[in-house]
C-alpha cells in the first residue's frame, strides 16, 4: 500500500513539473539572442505565411496551335472594357500618377512596357489594319493630350523632365478578338489580338472647352504584351491569398465587356457608326447571340 502511495506521489509531481514547464515562455536566457533561424523575414511573408508563388517568375501559357484546315469559321469582334463597371476595377486602379509599390494599373503597365521598348505602340488611325504605323513614346504622350502632362525642367527650358499621367481621363479599353471554331477539338476559341486605351479628352475651340472627344492614343499587339502581363500581379478583389497576373485575368476572361463592332462588308465599321442609343445596345446583344447560336450550330445532336 505504501509503494502505491509513493507511485501516485511520483506521478503527481512529474505531471506538475511538465505542466509548469509548458507554461514558461520559449525564450533565451540572454537578451538579443534568437533561439531559432526558422522565422522568415518580413520581406518574404504576407502577415502569417511565406510567399512562394512569385509572380515575377511566371511565364504565359503558350497558345494552342490552330491548323488552318481545321478552322471552319472565324469572326473579328471589337469590344469595349468599361472601367466604370465594378468587375473591371482591378484594371483601373491605382489611379495615382505613378505605380504604388509593385501595383500597376493597366495603363501604367502598358506605358512602362513602351518606355522599356518591350512592347511596340502603333497608330490607332486605321482600326482595319492597326499594324501599319509604329509610333514613338513621344508620339504616344502627344496623342494622350491632357492625360499626359509633360513637365519641363526648370533649369533647361524645352527639356521634358517627367510625365504625369492623369488616369481620370481614362474611360476604358478597346480590344479586338478573333473568334475561331476549331473542328479538330470541336471548340470555339477566342484570342485577343489588339488592345488600346480609350480616353475622353477636353475639346477646345478658341481657348475654351466646348466638349469632349474620344481618343485612342495607341494600339498594342496583345500577344507581345503577354510576357509583361504574366510577370506583374493584379489585385484580386475576391481573395488576397490568390495571386493572379494581368495575363491570368485576360486569359481567364475576368473582365466585363460590351460588343462595339464586328467584321463585315462595310469595312469593320463600329456599331455607333450606324445606330445609337438603345439600338446600339440591342445590336450588340444581337451579335453576342449570333456567336452563341453559331457555336451550337456546329454541333450535331
Amino acid at each position: 500500500m505504501k509503494s502505491v502511495n509513493y507511485l501516485l506521489i511520483f506521478v503527481f509531481v512529474t505531471v506538475t513539473v511538465i505542466h509548469a514547464d509548458a507554461q514558461q515562455p520559449n525564450t533565451t536566457m540572454q537578451p538579443g539572442i534568437t533561439i531559432s533561424n526558422t522565422i522568415p523575414s518580413p520581406a518574404d511573408t504576407k502577415d502569417v505565411y511565406l510567399r512562394e508563388n512569385i509572380i515575377q517568375e511566371k511565364k504565359p501559357i503558350p497558345y494552342q496551335y490552330i491548323r488552318e484546315a481545321d478552322v471552319l469559321w472565324a469572326k473579328d469582334i471589337w469590344r469595349f472594357i468599361d472601367l466604370r463597371q465594378r468587375m473591371n476595377y482591378p484594371l483601373r486602379f491605382p489611379e495615382a500618377p505613378e505605380p504604388i509599390g509593385d501595383r500597376y494599373s493597366l495603363l501604367q503597365l502598358l506605358l512602362e512596357g513602351i518606355r522599356t521598348e518591350e512592347i511596340t505602340p502603333y497608330s490607332a488611325d486605321d482600326y482595319n489594319n492597326p499594324w501599319q504605323q509604329p509610333i514613338s513614346l513621344q508620339q504616344v504622350y502627344d496623342n494622350m493630350g491632357d492625360a499626359a502632362q509633360q513637365i519641363e525642367d526648370p533649369n533647361q527650358p524645352g527639356v521634358i523632365r517627367t510625365i504625369r499621367i492623369e488616369s481620370s481621363y481614362l474611360k476604358g479599353y478597346r480590344i479586338k478578338e478573333k473568334w475561331v471554331f476549331d473542328k479538330q477539338n470541336s471548340e470555339m476559341k477566342v484570342r485577343i489580338t489588339v488592345i488600346g486605351p480609350v480616353l475622353h479628352l477636353p475639346q477646345r475651340a478658341g481657348g475654351q472647352v466646348i466638349g469632349t472627344e474620344t481618343v485612342v492614343p495607341f494600339y498594342i499587339y496583345f500577344p507581345q504584351c503577354r510576357n509583361l502581363f504574366a510577370t506583374h500581379r493584379i489585385y484580386n478583389p475576391n481573395n488576397d491569398a490568390q495571386n493572379i497576373s494581368f495575363d491570368d485575368l485576360f486569359m481567364q476572361r475576368r473582365f466585363a465587356t460590351t460588343i462595339i463592332g464586328e467584321s463585315n462588308e462595310f469595312g469593320n465599321r463600329f456599331i455607333v457608326d450606324y445606330v445609337i442609343g438603345q439600338d446600339a445596345l440591342l445590336e450588340a446583344e444581337r451579335i453576342k447571340n449570333d456567336l452563341f447560336i453559331m457555336e451550337h450550330d456546329f454541333w450535331e445532336y
